[in-house]
């Protein structure tokens, strides 16, 4: 897999040295290399295409010119994190693509596809147009017309024993796949999850590699629908389908599948259901990596806000001219979500580990066997159940942070030039994309309930002493998931002893299972904080109090059920809010430290809205047109 295009050398960071334990993608050797390429970047020339599609595609080819091969990208969680953070960072739209190009699309081949295939000059051409970023990838594995298509996928792939080719069919409009595909005017290829089906006999969900388009035209067999648009990722999105598409024998992304001479197929993994697990294994690394551009866009809009807050005065009578962010509910609001912000840096930081672990062992970070992995609801607990809840608690994260920054910053916050609309629709259309979280949490509160994983231990007769101790809430969304387990074990056990079962027995428990499952998202968050705390080189008096902060804050948005669950008296409860302030009047000596620390460097994410002078700042964005008066 050798691109066409320079490469630096292959790794300028050493990544066989361990990780450094809460190093900042943003602030990595290779981060500096990719914000370099997104500073400098420039938009093609009229005539070369003005689409939003176009536009990413030409940051992609800059992008390969210092990204090293796929296989290393992929497999260096530095390079991996950084990519991810940085895209984010610049434009949630391309870290769509980013993701789709290299985690879905490439990963795919890196790991379905045997060295021999790799090998013959097809598919090395292929690879090498992809890595150059002359041809753009796309991962097309939904189907629009059901919900959780992932477990009934219709799209077929039919083995021709004569041609030993593969025909790609779309039976009916409902099975049209679903991306963010652009028209043809740039080459486009497609990982397309589809049913092998071999003498007739469906043998499961595999990833083929599929030409979509060149430079002027669909290939034959293919039909790609005019642009759809979505507001939360600025992209031309578009349904494909596929009429009898053939495809060489060598797209087949098998692993360790075949089918021989004879047209018999063999898999060593035996049954559909893990074939299915295998293709979607891909993602794996996108679990590992989405949290980090989730914390990196969180962290970018709390210190922006923040900035904003701290210079923008407000001339309300209680406190004419001082500055917004002398209000406690603007504090509180706030420093809540800086908090909140750097729990997710945390996170973020172990789901990287987790996944780090599972490359070097090569076994499964959620330490569960596939061949017994139950997809009740989604396919992506049965792939890795604690990577995906990383992935959860992120996204969902991350989707308060910016909303309430949005919101405590007014029009500005509105404003695309201020960043904070298009990294809440990020996080929006995350929530979606790359596994339903809703999906996620919902498998993961069952399998707690089903004891097919197993709550936190905590010990409940010694909580820490008040809620400043960084630990605490830690030990209280502990002792919440054991508590909401065993509730949810209880009605179970009642109502299987009634005789019910499938969707009688779980239809009215799914919105408990649900808030367990985001239960447990947020005791792993909370041990990531912890940890980070307690292992910290230099005690930070100010990351303590902010750890504790996100505490408080967690326990305020979740004050009901940790009351009737019994984790907290009433008086308790009502506590919190002193709590925060108390915890808010500690940080605001801190800000400039705090935001030095967990804002990005500002030449990766310039805002008007972080400036002293907003207005200034803003207006000086703005180019007026020749003869215009300012």
């Amino acid at each position: 897999m050798t691109p066409t295009a320079t490469r630096p050398p292959t790794d300028p960071a050493n990544p066989s040295t361990p990780h450094r334990p809460g190093t900042d993608p943003l602030r990595t050797p290779q981060a500096q290399r990719i914000a370099e390429v997104l500073g400098s970047a420039r938009p093609p020339e009229p005539g070369e295409g003005t689409s939003r599609n176009h536009l990413t595609h030409h940051q992609l080819a800059r992008l390969a010119r210092v990204l090293p091969p796929a296989r290393e990208l992929l497999g260096d969680r530095d390079w991996a994190a950084a990519l991810s953070a940085c895209t984010a960072l610049a434009d949630p739209a391309l870290y769509m693509t980013v993701v789709n190009h290299y985690v879905l699309c490439l990963g795919s081949v890196v790991a379905s596809a045997d060295e021999r295939q790799l090998g013959t000059a097809e598919l090395a051409r292929m690879v090498e147009d992809l890595e150059s970023g002359h041809r753009k990838g796309v991962f097309l594995v939904t189907e629009v017309g059901d919900a959780n298509s992932h477990l009934a996928i219709r799209t077929t792939a039919e083995f021709d024993p004569q041609r030993r080719e593969f025909v790609l069919r779309t039976p009916d409009p409902g099975a049209a796949k679903f991306s963010s595909v652009g028209a043809p005017g740039r080459p486009q290829s497609a990982v397309v999850c589809a049913r092998l089906v071999v003498g007739g006999v469906c043998r499961g969900v595999h990833p083929f590699l599929v030409d979509l388009c060149d430079e002027r035209r669909t290939v034959p067999g293919v039909a790609v629908s005019s642009a759809l648009g979505a507001e939360a990722l600025p992209l031309e999105y578009a349904l494909v389908r596929f009429g009898g598409a053939r495809l060489p024998y060598d797209r087949w992304l098998r692993g360790g599948a075949r089918i021989d001479a004879d047209g018999v197929f063999h898999d060593p993994l035996g049954d559909p259901a893990r074939a299915l697990q295998r293709t979607l294994d891909v993602g794996r690394l996108l679990w590992a990596t989405v949290p980090s551009a989730a914390a990196a866009t969180a962290r970018a809009s709390a210190v922006a806000a923040l900035r904003h807050s701290q210079y923008r005065r407000s001339h309300g009578k209680l406190a004419p001219e001082a500055p917004v962010l002398a209000y406690s509910t603007q504090q509180r609001a706030l420093l809540g979500a800086l908090a909140e912000a750097y729990a997710l840096s945390c996170a973020a930081t172990t789901a990287l580990d987790l996944w780090q672990r599972s490359q070097d062992a090569r076994t499964d970070p959620g330490e569960q066997d596939p061949a017994t992995a139950d997809t009740a609801f989604s396919p992506w607990a049965a792939v890795d159940r604690r990577l995906s809840a990383f992935k959860a608690v992120a996204v969902d994260g991350a989707a308060r942070v910016t909303a309430e920054c949005r919101r405590r910053c007014g029009l500005a916050g509105h404003l695309t030039v201020n960043r904070l609309s298009g990294y809440a629709g990020f996080a929006e259309a995350f929530g979606a994309a790359g596994g339903d979280n809703r999906l996620i949490l919902l498998d993961t509160g069952r399998a707690l309930a089903e004891g097919s994983d197993t709550p936190a231990d905590t010990d409940e007769t010694s909580p820490p002493a008040d809620t400043d101790d960084p630990s605490w809430w830690l030990w209280t969304v502990s002792t919440l998931e054991r508590r909401l387990t065993a509730h949810l074990q209880a009605a179970l056990d009642e109502r299987r002893q009634q005789g019910l079962e499938g969707m009688e027995l779980w239809n009215p428990l799914l919105e408990r299972a649900r808030q367990l499952g985001e239960v447990h998202t947020l005791r792993l968050a909370a041990q990531s904080v912890a940890d980070a705390v307690s292992t910290a080189r230099d005690p930070d008096p100010a990351r303590s109090t902010l750890a504790a902060l996100y505490g408080t804050t967690q326990a305020l948005r979740l004050a009901g059920p940790l009351q009737w669950a019994g984790v907290l008296s009433p008086g308790t409860a009502a506590s919190l809010e002193a709590a925060a302030d108390r915890q808010c009047a500690r940080l605001a000596p801190c800000l400039d430290e705090l935001a030095a620390g967990l804002g990005p460097p500002e030449s990766m994410a310039p805002t008007p809205l972080a400036a002293p002078d907003y207005a200034a700042a803003l207006n000086s964005t703005r180019q007026r047109p020749a003869g215009g008066r300012p």
